[in-house]
């Protein structure tokens, strides 16, 4: 039965294949689907990737109709291109229901890189520049998005599904293994927001013109800009009005590209008649771009694109931006100085004069050199070129484990050696609160006050102390947060950032006086802490990171989010629940006022972040607070 296949069962998609949902179904969840012929099992990994099928072929039977499905069509095209070539493999994956079609280049053991392309475009933009990463030593995953190519039409698109559908192919793909995450254009912006939402996910970024930083429109006076805003509102209800049961403009193939040439003028014709060929379905009276009729260029909307460059200082991977200054219909116009102020702690960045939006395409050779020597510069325990890639999720140079969790919860990760297979590089103290098992990494040995290290949200306790503590005299410890990293996950979620805070008064009681150095969620941590025992911290520093900004400042529209319970780290509860607290502005303020009552004569709180949300904002602004970066701040507390 060849219906639905897993990316590891290699050949072409066809246009039809037979089998009904029903027999789909149940042959996934058996295996039947995931064995090559004499295969005895399906492994690990490709029994994850059943069930995401499997989820498919349930879906299907609910579209009534449809019944048969063949993969996602891979097969030759009726124009080729030097250099593209098209996917090894391909399959459906499930999104909440809704059909994605996704696609692999390269040995299915490989290294992954996983890519998302831009708004209008197909995975088949990837054709070729994909070939070169796999020359590299790497696979590459990308998908159609929702709405584009051979992925189904939705009822609804919005930026929340985009991330959702996103995540569904990283799971069918990589469900264990962390990967590369690289977008351009939207894509890029996409990633971006990925990087926060599922910081454990990812090893490194790469962003292809994906850094928006401002509208791209004229500079218009504000009663013009009104009028152009009502024109979007009016055309965009008008075109949703009249488009129930309307296609897209048909064509020949050279037609299509002419039209598609007049926002891409940089692309050759050649090429864009190639992308046609995969982006676009003949029928009878023609070829038309398969995307969803509902779909048009521009918009309205409150949001900014301002708010995506903002997301880049918090970003904890090593990141690669590169940008194309060439300007273009359809890029952002972001320049260089747009980007310096929000460089997030290891970042590689290029502007190429010569060189426009659409840069893999233009010149797939010389982006593809930048991202292997980017990510060979950068080199991680969880990726290693031209090996295997790891059966279990990788865990930082000897990270160990704690004692069991107990009733209240389960254990993280277990003892492991150092890649190098030493297991000196670090040690773990083992501390017990309450019923949970927290792991305190020790990074650095050193006299006089610790240094207090607390992660991101999403994240763990980095393998080595960061560059910027270099000076610091004391010893370097980090803390896995109770959900995160080596620490036990408690059963049920019920996370806030009190109960957490406690997690960090544990160590405190265990270390004494400490100064802490807290980035996204656990800067937010470092404020309450430093509030609740003002005569132990001396000093914090907030940094950017994950889980910086938090639920705004009021309760939300009430939500239940679907969450599944799983042993893994993060606690998939920890990335719900305190994404979406509650953090007035007062409320951090009181906080200060606690720590100012017993403040020494340094200026007890620095604050070294690019973004301000409004608590931050808040705490900046109150008397006693300093604006330093990391390592004058450090140096000012090491007294």
């Amino acid at each position: 039965m060849e219906a639905i296949r897993s990316p590891r069962d290699v050949g072409s998609g066809t246009p039809c294949a037979a089998g009904t949902a029903d027999s789909l179904s149940h042959a996934c969840q058996s295996g039947e689907l995931l064995r090559r012929p004499g295969a005895p099992s399906v492994d690990p990994v490709d029994g994850r990737r059943a069930t995401a099928i499997a989820g498919a072929a349930t879906a299907l039977h609910r579209l009534g109709p449809v019944s048969d499905l063949a993969p996602p069509d891979i097969g030759p095209t009726p124009r080729t291109f030097p250099g593209a070539r098209r996917p090894d493999r391909s399959w459906w994956v499930s999104s909440d229901g809704l059909r994605i079609a996704a696609y692999e280049w390269g040995p299915s053991e490989a290294p992954c890189i996983v890519m998302a392309h831009g708004g209008f475009d197909f995975a088949g933009t990837f054709d070729g520049f994909a070939p070169l990463l796999v020359d590299g030593g790497y696979r590459v995953v990308s998908w159609d998005a929702r709405g584009h190519g051979c992925s189904e039409h939705a009822a609804l698109y919005s930026w929340a599904a985009d991330l959702r559908d996103a995540v569904a192919v990283i799971d069918s793909a990589s469900p264990d293994v962390p990967v590369v995450f690289l977008g351009h254009s939207k894509g890029g912006g996409l990633m971006l927001d990925l990087a926060h939402a599922v910081a454990h996910r990812l090893t490194h970024l790469v962003n292809l013109d994906g850094l928006p930083s401002k509208n791209n429109w004229p500079d218009l006076a504000d009663h013009e800009r009104t009028k152009m805003l009502r024109g979007e509102i009016e055309g965009w209800l008008d075109h949703r009005r009249d488009v129930a049961g309307k296609s897209r403009k048909p064509g020949t193939i050279a037609e299509l590209a002419e039209r598609r040439q007049r926002m891409n003028p940089r692309l050759s014709i050649e090429w864009l008649e190639y992308l046609v060929t995969i982006g676009g379905i003949e029928d009878a009276d023609g070829w038309r771009w398969r995307i969803d009729p509902t779909l048009r260029l521009g918009g309205f909307g409150p949001w900014r694109p301002e708010w995506s460059m903002q997301r880049l200082p918090g970003v904890g991977v090593p990141t690669l931006g590169v940008l194309g200054l060439e300007r273009e219909v359809m890029g952002w116009g972001t320049l260089p100085r747009d980007v310096e102020p929000n460089r997030p702690p290891v970042f590689a960045f290029c502007a190429l004069e010569d060189t426009g939006h659409f840069m893999h395409i233009e010149q797939p050779r010389r982006i593809a050199d930048l991202v292997l020597d980017f990510l060979a510069d950068h080199p991680s325990p969880d990726l290693r070129p031209g090996s295997a890639a790891p059966a279990q999720p990788p865990v930082p140079a000897a990270r160990a484990g704690v004692a069991g969790a107990g009733a209240g919860g389960r254990a993280g990760a277990g003892p492991s050696a150092a890649p190098d297979g030493g297991a000196e590089a670090r040690r773990i103290v083992p501390l017990r609160h309450g019923k949970v098992d927290l792991a305190l990494h020790l990074l650095r040995e050193g006299w006089g006050r610790p240094l207090l290290l607390l992660h991101g949200l999403g994240e763990h306790t980095p393998a080595e102390a960061p560059a910027a503590t270099a000076a610091w005299q004391g010893p370097v410890y980090g803390l896995d947060l109770t959900g995160h990293g080596a620490s036990s996950v408690p059963v049920g979620g019920g996370y806030t950032a009190e109960a957490i805070m406690a997690d960090i008064d544990a160590a405190i009681a265990h270390l004494g006086s400490v100064t802490i150095l807290g980035r996204g969620l656990g800067a937010y941590l470092a404020l309450l802490i430093a509030g609740a025992r003002p005569t132990q911290v001396h000093g914090i520093v907030l940094t950017d990171g994950p889980g910086l900004v938090g639920g705004g400042i009021r309760p939300g529209s009430p939500h239940i989010p679907a969450v599944a319970a799983t042993d893994a780290s993060p606690d998939a509860f920890v990335l719900s629940e305190l994404s979406r607290d509650v953090r007035p502005p007062d409320y951090a303020i009181e906080y200060v006022r606690l720590i100012m009552e017993h403040a020494a004569p340094v200026a007890p709180i620095a604050v070294a972040t690019v973004v301000r949300p409004e608590w931050l904002t808040a705490v900046v602004e109150q008397p006693g607070v300093v604006e330093l970066p990391v390592d004058e701040a450090l140096a000012s507390f090491a007294s």
